[in-house]
């Protein structure tokens, strides 16, 4: 079957010969699209002859306006200078994460040709009051009008004149952004201003969907008799007016249409959809991977029966599936063209580039974590330095380094970093307070010391990469030479952005002559394949999501008067794209993920049912088939998921070591009754999960800052007022609350790094934070009569007792860490835990008796840690008070009551919770002690038991903040 471009070229050459064709010009969608039409042409040359310019719209547009293009990292800073110049107070740390969709809303202005005046006048506040007031029948909007609404409504009062100043900018500049050169060539041909370069004729092929700056650079060029255009239509979208891949069409087609886009007959018109011959498999599969293997399996049988001379094209609806693709098509690399672009963002230098932000961010009083500074020197990249490093220098590995730095610090300091002297090692030691070019300095000499590392003769993809994102450095400090300091934060955005747009390309010898395509459906415009294989068909995918960036509302957009483009427009688009893929193939494979509760995959594409509800009818000599998928058996026997683990002789040994080193606590006897897999994995194994750092602080980090900012509060009065609470001022404590939980945060961010406390949700955080602080530090001094004398904040207890187990004595360490001891009266000693969560009566009561409560397969974690509390207390004051810990040695323990309880900030109305702990009425201490061994012994036995394995839990609610759902393959 005859392709489009084969027959584009067939009419160009009966149009004006070999011999004219110099003189013409052609317009197309895309760069791929004109490489194929120049391979067409030659293979129809009978002569070598010059080839017609050939060139994409945008290019045109540049071309006969004699305009440049402006980079997008310039275009920003000029972007920036300009709303400088209307709003002196406009923060580039904020216009950095808007001011890419200012611009990119100017550049549609353009290209829709939309008068700027009449659309942020119609945004500015009175025009927006003045028509939701006519729209709720209100006569006098103006009362509306109050601070509130004039700063919501200050950015668009300034669009329009940064939008013309900006224009003014890059004119004396002698620069454009595409929108503008669109706009600035309709201009030119409406005042009758000559092309920059003369032409006999400017064909404009294969287009769709046009912009209204398009549509009009053709209409201007059609009236002179200087265009002709050539389209690639069927009937079966074009006269079915309610088939949105013809909405553009149909009107380009009609002469009596003012979008009318023709001299004459609208070339061409085919019927290739509703007549051709045509088999489409429909197939749904469990995962996104499976499609892959479906794909490869379907190449091998097209190549076996039919050659692999056959155009065949593998369109990924999800283009994030090359990565997997890449892995398994190697097979076919001799007839392999790749045209998709490879994403940075999915190579090690990305990864690598993403771990230094991390650890120089969490660089804090000249030191970084010692976890975070391993994984970036352990990072591949940086280990292809080492190799490098070390053929100059002593060996240099992770045995030496940790030699170097200490096995046992938890911190490195930049002392000893610098001391160690690996030139690569210097440009971590960065202060993030500098100006983001010096920063931006070391970036780059951290990837150039890399580069100059690898091997010559192992130069790949990924090398490639590396240099990638050192010219991205390079092109990013050019743009910002001269200008305005630029934040850590600020250019951090700004650089992972130009990473992030980058893709690597796949390059060989004599891609015209491949055939077997990896594309994306865009990539597909003006391409006739004789077989297509499309992946990911659902929604979201194809089409896309509806999700829209603009600064302009979408009902304005809508309006007839402007007729922006929304997502409406968007699947239209991709509709057209989709079935004119489809016109010349004579077998399609469409495939789509099936969706399940466990993934966020969306319904199977709205194509597929328009396929199967109103293509299958309107072709007669369509054969849709949806065959079930059965994929072979794997030849490697699949690893089965270990569901419980025995209780043997040598588990046995591996739980009483546990017991005598990491004890038990009224979190681990918690963790064994709610899923014993998870005890065994923390407390036996002892595994923990290492935390993934992130810029918004998470509810473990709350509860801490909560906790540290009253350990900082509850230690002043210690150390002020020897623990005496009546002569605090509480009020002077809250007017202070700012500082004390920037204090606290300060703390915590050596150990966890930086959180930003002044934008955003960690804002909303500390907003939460002090409201709780406030609302307990000025209810709790009125809930006690007597004088409280605080003893110990942040203090630790533990004590060993020996259970006989089978004859053996089994030492157990019994521990627990106390936020808060002090001593209420004069002889009630107690224990107050902190919980930033709720806590209520009914966690702390006692149904029939405690032991029994204690003791219950459905514990209560929180009465347990009151017995916890007493026990280990009690434990402590029977000791000689020599033996004692150094706070309660001056405690007579005589007649010493002891009140283990709980303040709960989010329900401070029972003031400390509290419950009698005592296995009996009125039970002497020593008397309680001994049945809590027995208790301990009840823990012990019920740990060892062989009848009860360590087990998944069944309840899949328990996995879903687990640390080790992904041991368990229980990712839910």
């Amino acid at each position: 079957m005859k392709s489009f471009l084969r027959q584009t070229a067939e009419h160009l050459i009966t149009q004006h010969g070999f011999d004219e064709l110099r003189e013409v010009a052609i317009v197309m969608p895309s760069q791929r699209g004109a490489l194929y039409l120049k391979t067409q042409l030659a293979q129809l040359g009978e002569r070598p002859f010059l080839s017609p310019k050939i060139m994409t719209i945008e290019e045109f547009a540049l071309q006969m306006t004699d305009s440049e293009l402006m980079d997008p990292i310039s275009l920003l800073m000029e972007a920036f200078a300009s709303f400088k110049e209307v709003d002196q107070q406009v923060d580039f740390d904020r216009f950095v994460s808007w001011g890419q969709l200012m611009l990119k809303d100017f550049d549609v202005l353009d290209l829709y040709l939309v008068d700027p005046v009449q659309l942020f006048s119609f945004l500015s506040e009175a025009k927006s009051l003045e028509r939701w007031g006519q729209e709720y029948g209100e006569d006098h909007p103006e009362k509306f009008i109050t601070e509130n609404t004039k700063a919501y409504f200050q950015l668009y009062d300034h669009l329009l004149e940064v939008y013309l100043r900006l224009k003014s900018r890059l004119e004396s500049l002698g620069l454009v952004y595409r929108g503008m050169a669109y706009r600035r060539l309709v201009e030119n041909l409406e005042k009758g201003i000559a092309l920059t370069k003369n032409f006999k004729k400017i064909y404009f092929v294969g287009f769709n969907a046009l912009s209204k700056a398009e549509e009009e650079i053709i209409r201007l060029l059609l009236k002179q008799g200087l265009a002709e255009t050539l389209w690639d239509a069927d009937e079966y979208y074009v006269k079915n007016k309610f088939h949105r891949a013809g909405n553009w069409l149909r009107n380009y087609a009609h002469p009596a249409s003012q979008d009318y886009l023709a001299r004459g007959p609208f070339l061409w018109m085919g019927k290739h959809l509703l007549e051709d011959p045509k088999k489409v498999q429909i197939l749904g599969v469990a995962n996104p991977s499976a499609q892959i293997y479906v794909a490869m399996e379907a190449i091998r049988q097209w190549a076996y029966t039919n050659g692999d001379q056959e155009q065949v094209a593998l369109v990924l609806g999800d283009e994030s599936l090359l990565d997997q693709v890449t892995q398994y098509i190697g097979e076919f690399k001799d007839r392999l063209n790749i045209t998709m672009g490879f994403s940075i963002k999915k190579t090690q230098v990305f990864s690598l580039i993403t771990l230094w932000w991390e650890l120089t961010q969490r660089g804090i009083d000249g030191r970084f974590p010692m976890s975070h500074f391993m994984k970036l020197w352990n990072h591949p990249l940086v280990q292809v330095y080492v190799k490098y490093w070390s053929k100059q220098n002593p060996i240099v590995d992770s045995e030496w380094l940790q030699s170097k730095l200490g096995t046992d610090s938890l911190y490195v300091s930049f002392e000893t970093i610098k001391a160690i002297n690996i030139p690569l090692l210097h440009h971590v030691l960065v202060n993030v307070e500098s100006d983001f070019s010096e920063i931006l300095g070391h970036i780059k000499g951290f990837i150039n010391q890399i580069l100059r590392a690898y091997p010559a003769n192992e130069w790949d993809e990924e090398a490639q990469a590396i240099q990638q994102a050192f010219d991205v450095c390079e092109t990013l400090e050019t743009s910002i030479q001269d200008r305005f300091p630029i934040s850590f934060k600020s250019g951090k955005i700004l650089l992972m952005q130009l990473l992030q747009q980058q893709k690597l390309t796949f390059e060989g010898p004599d891609h015209s002559s491949r055939t077997l395509h990896v594309m994306g459906l865009l990539e597909t415009r003006t391409l006739d394949f004789d077989r297509v294989i499309i992946l990911s068909l659902n929604e979201g995918s194809l089409p896309g999501t509806r999700k829209r960036e603009s600064l302009i509302p979408t009902d304005i957009a809508n309006m007839s008067y402007f007729s922006l483009p929304t997502f409406t427009q968007a699947d239209a688009v991709t509709s057209y794209h989709f079935y004119r893929l489809l016109q010349r193939a004579q077998e399609v494979i469409l495939c789509y993920v099936q969706p399940s509760e466990k993934s966020n995959i969306k319904e199977m594409s709205r194509f597929i049912k328009q396929i199967r509800f109103d293509w299958k009818k309107k072709n007669p000599n369509l054969i849709l088939e949806e065959p079930i998928l059965q994929l072979g058996q794997p030849k490697v026997q699949r690893e089965e998921h270990v569901n419980r683990i025995e209780k043997t002789g040598d588990m046995r040994q591996k739980i009483k070591d546990g017991l005598q080193k990491r004890g038990l606590s009224a979190s681990s006897v918690s963790m064994l009754m709610t899923c014993s897999m998870k005890y065994y994995f923390s407390q036996i194994v002892g595994l923990r999960d290492e935390k993934q750092s992130d810029d918004d602080m998470g509810a473990d980090v709350f509860g801490t800052w909560i906790h540290k900012v009253l350990e900082i509060i509850d230690s002043e009065i210690i150390e002020k007022f020897q623990g005496n609470l009546d002569q605090v001022d509480w009020n002077d404590k809250i007017n202070h609350l700012d500082d004390y939980l920037n204090q606290a945060i300060r703390e915590i961010e050596k150990e966890k790094g930086l959180f930003e406390l002044e934008k955003g949700f960690n804002y909303v955080l500390k907003e939460v934070a002090k409201t709780i602080l406030e609302n307990y530090l000025q209810a709790s001094p009125q809930w006690e009569s007597q004088a409280i004398e605080l003893l110990v904040v942040e203090g630790s207890l533990e004590t060993m007792v020996n259970i006989s187990v089978d004859g053996e004595t089994w030492p157990v360490k019994i521990k627990g860490r106390i936020d808060r001891m002090d001593r209420l009266g004069t002889n009630t000693i107690r224990i107050i835990d902190y919980k930033t969560g709720k806590v209520e009566q009914k966690d702390l009561k006692i149904g029939e008796d405690l032991m029994s409560e204690l003791t219950s397969e459905d514990i209560k974690e929180k009465l347990f840690q009151l017995w916890l509390y007493k026990f280990l207390l009690g434990s402590e004051l029977l000791k000689p008070s020599e033996e004692r810990v150094d706070y309660l040695k001056q405690i007579q323990a005589e007649n010493i009551l002891i009140q283990p309880g709980i303040i709960s900030f989010r329900n401070l109305g029972p003031k400390v919770l509290t419950e009698n702990i005592e296995f009996s009425e009125n039970q002497p201490l020593v008397a309680f002690l001994k049945e809590s061994e027995q208790l301990v012994s009840h823990w012990v036995q019920r740990l060892i038991d062989p009848l009860a394995p360590f087990e998944k839990t069944a309840n899949l609610e328990d996995c879903q903040y687990c640390d080790f759902k992904g041991i368990c393959h229980r990712e839910v």
